[in-house]
């Protein structure tokens, strides 16, 4: 793209609404075709778990909020999600955007191992329900928060704050940025979280996510995971797979099913895999999905960079073209 590195970075469960997507659908054909596809490889394996076919709903017009995929069973906003990256993701390379490397953040390793044709829509529809299973038996609450700047390292200054707090079970989840993480923990221990960062003025957003991830809770949780998937066919990855999950890309001898699970258990960190992503040149770096949080801390990471963040399903004006490829 003009000499620019072309990046995908997939989002993971805090930031996905449907209201971009309805927009795009309208608007669109290269995203509703694209839509169609992943309907066509997904719907039935999510039925599989007692998912309603929820991207035919979609593109029938049945379905129009986020509240509706709250409301359905088990797994249902989880597969949403994915369907909706591997679908933005395959309408940015009909549009002449295909990427040269990919980045998963958290829950997003699933779409960024389906887009580098590690995983195809069919496991990666069982992978994310699964995911979900595992996740419903633990209910709990999650955090955005910038923690107050001390030396400009936010995990360390997360582990502080933590120390500070004291809250039985609270603990890191997430490195979004150079300034934002997310905490995670049991219900209870999150709303008094909230109100004591609150009263210590700083910024805190609970996000809708009504459940623990993340967390060393689900350790025996992410075992009975690995296992329910070890005949799940993992090919080589035609091009370089970065994982918040790993905090490096992929590599040939990684078990890609075990580092799949870290999500349930372990902390995801964005920013030195996005930087590792990216790399020194200039780039464009797009975000598939409907959301807009990997956008804000991409342009977060990279302030002074030649370095171009959107989120297309948001952005005014972007370029779909239906029918290009650059043929990566």
């Amino acid at each position: 793209m003009n000499g620019r590195l072309v990046v995908h970075a997939f989002a993971g469960q805090g930031d996905f609404s449907l209201a971009p997507l309805l927009g795009a659908l309208d608007a669109q054909d290269v995203v509703e075709e694209a839509l169609e596809e992943v309907a066509a490889e997904g719907d039935a394996v999510a039925g599989e778990f007692g998912v309603a076919p929820v991207v035919s709903r979609l593109l029938s017009g049945e379905l129009r909020s986020s509240r509706e995929l709250a409301d359905g069973p088990v797994g249902t906003p989880q597969y949403a999600l994915f369907a909706c990256s591997v679908a933005v993701h395959r309408a940015l390379c009909r549009s002449g955007f295909a990427p040269d490397r990919v980045v998963g953040m958290s829950f997003g390793d699933i779409a960024a191992c389906v887009a580098a044709g590690m995983l195809d829509v069919a496991d990666g529809t069982r992978i994310a329900c699964l995911v979900a299973r595992a996740l419903t038996g633990h209910p709990g609450g999650m955090l955005l928060v910038e923690p107050p700047a001390t030396d400009g390292d936010p995990e360390a200054e997360a582990h502080r704050l933590l120390a500070a707090l004291h809250l039985p079970g609270l603990t890191l989840a997430c490195v979004n940025d150079d300034r934002r993480v997310i905490l995670t923990g049991p219900s209870d221990t999150v709303t008094l979280a909230e109100q004591l960062l609150l009263g210590l003025a700083l910024p805190v957003v609970r996000l809708r996510l009504p459940f623990l991830c993340h967390h060393p809770e689900l350790e025996d949780d992410a075992r009975r995971f690995v296992e329910s998937i070890r005949d799940v066919r993992v090919d080589v990855a035609r091009l370089p797979v970065h994982s918040s999950l790993l905090g490096r890309a992929y590599r040939p001898d990684d078990d890609v099913r075990e580092v799949l699970s870290y999500g349930l258990t372990r902390p995801a960190r964005l920013p030195g895999v996005l930087r590792q992503a990216v790399g020194g040149g200039p780039a464009l770096l797009l975000e598939a999905g409907t959301g807009s949080a990997l956008t804000r801390s991409a342009r977060e990471v990279f302030a002074g960079r030649d370095v171009t963040a959107v989120a297309p399903l948001t952005a005014d004006g972007f370029a779909w073209v239906t029918g290009v490829s650059n043929g990566r």
